[in-house]
């Protein structure tokens, strides 16, 4: 026995030796190695039954060429060898399922300076190999990554009571002592918002040009004198309108350091509602603008000081820009008091995926509630209103209140008051350094307030400083030198992981209404990120001159809704019908350019995009075709693309679908009912294409003279409209039911969605592996909030139809659906639900489209109610990119429980995972186990008392668009007591991306194609784990390449094929290009070292110059 045993050793020995010689040669030392079971050398080749089993080698051994991680290499090759020891048993070579072992979950502990697998079987710790396994993430469970600060952890510690922080919470706070020397920093600024109460035109206009014109000239007179300012979208029309004399001069002042850019976005986004394409996109046009008209103002600190909760993802942008540090202010009152108490509103901001720390930034957090004069001076905001000197030229501020001038008589009194609160600061930093912001909104729009502050500071700054018992400086400055000072005072900050939702500033007053307050323009806002970034990608291939300022002034206004009051729907109604005006301009800019080049690709002329917005309150609609038309088809994802593509035909004709060679592809035709209503005059044509990887493809819409594509079958439920149903029965074979009806099942073997015939709700969801038991609410929330505030009642009320809800279903060889009618009330809800018909990505997947006409005060919700043993977990993305997990707690009441869904919420148990994927954002919550719940409407009758002064019924008609995916799970997650670090599906990824990017359609007459079938604009399809973020025009011959690599779990394997092979870029283009790499913001020169290690959750950057120029 011992000597078979000895045999079966040595055979193992070798056969572990021949594979990973093999695999060595064929990733090379310094590739990880993936998983691809198309490849002849697949592990799953080798064991055919762990490809079912989420494969025991899985990519598990990864070559480092760095000698520092040899001992990471001896290890990962002994984790090798015991998974491949695993899958031999006695008799036969077996692959089995991973054992509990296997499995890493969060440690116990409180300390954060190791990541560790905590074996459920032996009850042992050992040290994590890594984080990231071939090209899937292996930590699903891992709540580690050395941050010494968790937020989740804090959310558990604090108890959340209710306080009233107007009158400041560190009223007994005791000053740093007289013998520690405090150095201060007076930092001039103004907070403008591009939009809130007054519009962005009007706002420049009457405030913005006069406040940067008074600062720039008291600069010139007073040459100790600084300041900041941060919106390049405002600065860039006043330096439209300055003489060369003044630009030279601000030149000269930022030269000098006396003035400095923060940020220097278009905009100070909103970090719930935005998605990381927009974000780069506003960071990109300020940063352009700064390095085309202003590069001697280099932003190095990152400023969010009003974006009403905070996502750690700006954290990676500032990092990604090459900003040194940034600064954060609104932040839940619990968590900011106890951050200031234990010295940790400066910290080091670290992604919950990024182990090594290499997207950190150092972050400070303001202590208290605002940041205004009044209240960032220190603990009192009752002493520090006496100290806000704009106000004394202001009569919104001055008015009955007892402001007081430094005169030589009180400038010792006020010196040491204001001494004291200083200091009172200084006693919750890390660092014996503060920095004072005085501005507040506008500030400094009169001349006079720069000089009321300047001349009342200027006498107390002498005082304190010429007096050396009291061991302090105090000078005008900049943000930048007092991070330049902090981070010499030698100060270890600590390590902080999380996000900063849900704010609160004081009571149960949560500000997750704006997750959806006006979701019209939410939905529009991404239906135009959509249109830009294809725009983006078909101009970077055709960069017609001519076209340049059009694209330019899409980018801007796309920038510009970025705004922290514009996106989330909180401004005035004035302010938002001028958004809107914009974002259709721009809207229609990109359908213009999107179709200008297509046309000079595949050189022809005349085409017209098939669906358009006839206003700025209207959805987006399809043209009707009535006669023969060419159909030019652009795909503008780097990766193949089979889906389903619906035109509207006249109903008069037996139109069909052809590829321009005239081959046949599989269509149906449908009822024309968009958002619920029927147009008897159109009929629906539905078709499969599949569009290779950014390319253009040519169809015919011709007349048959009779039907070749399939009629769908008509199914009627509850109605009471004869003239419907005949109109129908005319055209497709109906049949009608009443109350005596059977479960509606739509879909097939691989998905399927059972709904109630009666009420229409959802009974069940199924996969062709999993089934969920499925209860579908719609309710509404009564709402004492406004546009910023969810303030639920106690309970919510269940909306039943008076009249049981009208339902159109057609089925067909393509695709099934179901129309559902709700009213209630005074109000109106259309839910389509569609499941495709096909074996890939768009079959494995239930679609919901909603149509909102609200008219009722409430919030109005779908829930779906699940056999998922969830626990109190819901998993939430953070503006497209990350996941965050959140627990329901009860202390934080209703609305402190949602969250912002910007694309992405989950939940899951140890078999299956339930996730929605959205075209726009929306408040999400998990108030039970097995529940998700969507906000797809607000309506409020008051105003919030958060400066709007108005409440918020000025609803349109609103779409919106989900997707609904069950997922097996190949390994089960640990305890849901536990945070875990998770990550979507790789199937998830895909079905998102062609939900946010659908494939655009135009149509020409037929003829205008000369022997033209797919044009290719990619040699290549990018690797299945790399997105094109996007392909943005830079000037010249060159453009700007943004791709990013996804991170997804290796817990569910839903897609059974993918090419993960890296590739050299230059072998993406068909023309010749030169390629370097370049940091993303335009102020920063092109490395010359070689390309970074582009790893997963990580965005990359190349400038790409082609060497001939497209005729225009």
């Amino acid at each position: 026995m011992r000597i078979m045993r000895m045999k079966k050793t040595i055979a193992l020995g070798v056969l572990l030796t021949i594979m990973l010689i093999a695999l060595y040669h064929r990733y090379g030392s310094s590739s990880l190695i993936a998983e691809d079971i198309e490849r002849d050398h697949s592990i799953s080749s080798i064991f055919p039954e762990s490809a079912e089993k989420n494969s025991h080698f899985n990519t598990a051994v990864q070559h480092e060429s760095s000698k520092t991680e040899s001992s990471k290499d001896f290890l990962a090759i002994n984790d090798a060898k015991e998974n491949l020891e695993n899958t031999f048993n006695q008799n036969s070579a077996i692959v089995s399922k991973p054992s509990n072992s296997d499995r890493l979950v969060a440690p116990q502990n409180a300390n954060h300076s190791k990541t560790v697998s905590y074996d459920q079987t032996e009850k042992e710790m050992k040290p994590m190999q890594d984080d990231f396994i071939g090209r899937c993430w292996n930590t699903s469970g891992i709540h580690e990554n050395n941050a010494d600060i968790q937020v989740s952890d804090l959310v558990e510690k604090l108890s959340f009571q209710s306080e009233d922080t107007n009158h400041g919470q560190f009223r007994n706070l005791q000053p740093i002592p007289k013998s520690e020397k405090l150095t201060v920093f007076l930092v001039p600024h103004s907070h403008c918002d591009p939009g809130w109460i007054e519009t962005y035109d009007y706002y420049y206009t009457r405030d913005v040009r006069r406040l940067l014109t008074n600062l720039y000239q008291f600069a010139m007179e007073h040459h100790d004198f600084k300041y900041i300012y941060a919106e390049v979208s405002f600065f860039s029309l006043w330096w439209k309108e300055q003489s060369d004399n003044v630009r030279q001069n601000m030149k000269q002042l930022a030269r000098e350091g006396r003035f400095e850019f923060v940020q220097g976005g278009w905009v100070q986004n909103d970090e719930a509602n935005t998605h990381y394409f927009a974000i780069l996109n506003q960071m990109l046009d300020g940063h352009e603008w700064l390095k085309k008209n202003f590069p001697e103002a280099v932003p190095r600190i990152g400023w969010a000081i009003d974006p009403f909760g905070l996502s750690p993802f700006m954290a990676q942008i500032n990092s990604m820009f090459g900003f040194g540090a940034m600064h954060i202010q609104r932040v839940h009152y619990s968590v900011k008091r106890h951050l200031a108490e234990n010295k940790q509103i400066e910290f080091r901001w670290r992604q919950s995926w990024d182990w090594k720390g290499e997207t950190d930034i150092l972050t400070q957090m303001g202590p208290f509630t605002g940041y205004n004069s009044q209240s960032t001076c220190g603990p009192d905001p009752d002493i520090c209103l006496h100290y806000h000197f704009a106000a004394f030229t202001n009569p919104k501020f001055s008015k009955d209140r007892n402001l007081v001038r430094t005169t030589s008589s009180n400038v010792k009194e006020r010196s040491l008051k204001i001494l004291d609160q200083w200091r009172k600061k200084a006693a919750l930093h890390s660092a014996n350094a503060v920095f004072i912001e005085t501005g507040f909104d506008f500030s400094y729009i009169f001349k006079e307030s720069i000089s009321e502050v300047y001349n009342n500071y200027k006498p107390m700054m002498e005082y304190i400083n010429n007096d050396p018992d009291l061991n302090t400086q105090v000078k005008w400055g900049t943000v930048s030198e007092y991070f330049d000072h902090i981070k010499n005072s030698n100060v270890k900050f600590p390590i902080l992981s999380g996000d900063f939702f849900t704010y609160s500033d004081r009571l149960d007053h949560y500000w997750s209404g704006y997750f959806t307050t006006r979701p019209f323009f939410k939905n529009l806002d991404r239906v135009l990120e959509s249109s830009l970034r294809r725009t983006e990608v078909l101009f970077a291939f055709h960069r017609a001159k001519t076209s340049t300022d059009k694209l330019t002034s899409a980018r801007n206004i796309l920038s510009l809704f970025q705004h922290h009051d514009a996106i989330t729907g909180t401004a005035q109604r004035k302010v938002v019908n001028d958004y809107a005006d914009k974002l259709l301009r721009a809207y229609n800019t990109c359908e213009e350019v999107s179709t200008e080049a297509i046309q000079n690709i595949m050189g022809t002329s005349g085409f017209q995009p098939t669906k358009h917005r006839p206003g700025i309150k209207d959805m987006e609609k399809l043209r009707i075709l009535d006669k023969t038309v060419e159909l030019l088809i652009s795909s503008t994802l780097a990766r193949r693309l089979t889906a389903v593509q619906v035109i509207s035909v006249n109903s008069q004709h037996n139109f069909q679908v052809m590829r321009s060679d005239e081959s046949t592809v599989p269509q149906q035709i449908e009822p024309a009912v968009e958002y619920g209503k029927f147009d008897s005059g159109s009929k629906h044509l539905v078709f499969w294409t599949d569009l290779p990887s950014v390319s253009i493809s040519a169809f015919k819409v011709i007349d048959s003279g009779e039907d070749q594509a399939e009629r769908v079958n008509v199914e009627l439920y509850n109605f009471n409209s004869k003239s419907l149903a005949m109109s129908l029965e005319s055209k497709f074979h109906t049949v009608s039911y009443d109350s005596s009806c059977n479960d509606i099942v739509l879909g097939g073997e691989k998905v399927a969605i059972t709904l109630d015939c009666k009420s229409s709700r959802v009974k069940k969801l199924k996969t062709d592996e999993r089934e969920v038991a499925v209860v579908q609410d719609v309710l509404l929330y009564s709402d004492k909030g406004g546009a910023y505030l969810f303030l639920p009642g106690s309970t919510s009320q269940l909306l039943t139809d008076s009249s049981r809800p009208e339902i159109i279903v057609t089925r067909g060889p393509i695709r099934d659906k179901a129309v559902v009618t709700l009213k209630f009330l005074s109000s109106t809800m259309v839910l389509t639900y569609i499941v495709n018909h096909h074996v890939g990505i768009e079959g494995g997947y239930v679609e919901l489209q909603t149509m909102v006409d609200l008219r009722n005060s409430g919030d109005l919700a779908i829930r779906f109610k699940t056999d998922i043993a969830s626990g109190d977990s819901i998993f939430t993305d953070l503006n497209g990119h990350t996941i965050q997990q959140h627990k329901y707690k009860s202390k934080l009441h209703t609305q402190g429980n949602f969250f912002p869904m910007p694309s992405t919420a989950f939940i899951q148990d140890s078999s299956m995972r339930l996730s929605i994927l959205s075209s726009e954002p929306h408040g999400v919550a998990s108030l039970d186990q097995g529940w998700i719940e969507i906000i797809i409407d607000r309506r409020t009758s008051q105003d919030d008392l958060r400066g709007l002064g108005e409440s918020i019924n000025d609803n349109v008609p609103t779409p919106a668009g989900f997707r609904i995916l069950v997922e097996p799970r190949a390994e089960k997650p640990p305890s849901t007591d536990l945070y875990l670090v998770e990550f979507p599906s790789l199937a998830s990824y895909w079905t998102l991306q062609s939900l946010q990017h659908p494939a655009f359609i135009v149509s020409g007459a037929l003829g205008q194609l000369k022997n033209q079938t797919t044009t290719m604009q990619l040699m290549k399809s990018l690797p299945c784990d790399e997105e094109l973020v996007n392909f943005r025009y830079v000037q010249n011959q060159t453009c700007q390449l943004i791709r990013r690599k996804l991170g997804f779990t290796c817990a569910i394997n839903t897609i059974s094929s993918c090419d993960y092979q890296d590739l050299q870029l230059s072998e993406l283009f068909r023309e010749t290009v030169w390629i370097e790499e370049h940091p993303f913001s335009p102020l920063h020169q092109a490395s010359e070292s070689k390309a970074s290690n582009f790893k997963a959750m990580q965005f990359s950057s190349q400038y790409v110059t082609f060497n001939s120029q497209p005729n225009d």
